[in-house]
């Protein structure tokens, strides 16, 4: 009873994670400020189990509109906007942010810097974040449970660079313009750590 408890609180991130959809479009400007629009998807049962004290953890973006503002803020950014629209099975939220420029708009992603940085050196921007550590449940069916029952949720990014990028990892490329499609349960059953790098 123990081993499969301690199982259980291994897959739950992984489980919950997966009932999350993304969807965010990032524009740098030419002055390095930052717009982004987000909007995300979540599932009802991932915002209750949430709310269990020691399961907040598990729901790894804010929901509410008054954390939202906090994280911005803590950032040196704004939250321009924010909207929610409840259904019967998951929730939408909608978020307009504006960052003074890229290195804030990291912080917001990631405050302690490892899965969201931004560097300058020799003219060069760069932009990286990474999606996934690469650890995916340990059983195979579990793996296929997770593809299989959380196919329509998906993360997607778009970022508009200030000038063509120079070098990209992970986005495809088109112009000015760096995108980055995954079904949700893919990234996060991945074997291998999922990252992102724009660099411009």
């Amino acid at each position: 009873m123990k081993h499969r408890a301690t199982a259980l609180s291994a897959i739950l991130p992984l489980l919950l994670a997966s009932c999350i959809g993304i969807d965010a479009d990032v524009r740098i400007g030419t002055d390095g400020s930052v717009d982004a629009t987000i909007e995300y998807t979540v599932s009802i049962a991932v915002d209750e189990l949430g709310k269990l004290g020691a399961n907040a953890s598990y729901l790894p973006l804010p929901v509410g509109r008054d954390d939202l503002d906090l994280a911005a803020r803590r950032a040196g950014g704004e939250l321009r906007s924010w909207s929610r629209k409840d259904g019967t099975e998951s929730f939408a939220v909608s978020a307009s942010l504006r960052f003074p420029d890229a290195a804030a708009f990291a912080a917001f992603l990631d405050p302690a810097g490892s899965l969201a940085s931004f560097e300058e050196a020799g003219g060069k921007s760069t932009l990286s974040i990474r999606l996934s550590g690469g650890t995916p449940p340990a059983d195979k069916d579990l793996a296929e449970f997770i593809r299989v029952a959380f196919t329509d949720y998906s993360i997607a990014i778009r970022v508009a660079a200030p000038r063509n990028p120079s070098a990209a990892d992970g986005f495809a490329l088109s112009g000015r313009n760096a995108s980055f499609s995954m079904k949700a349960a893919d990234l996060y059953a991945s074997p291998d750590p999922v990252s992102l790098t724009l660099s411009w």
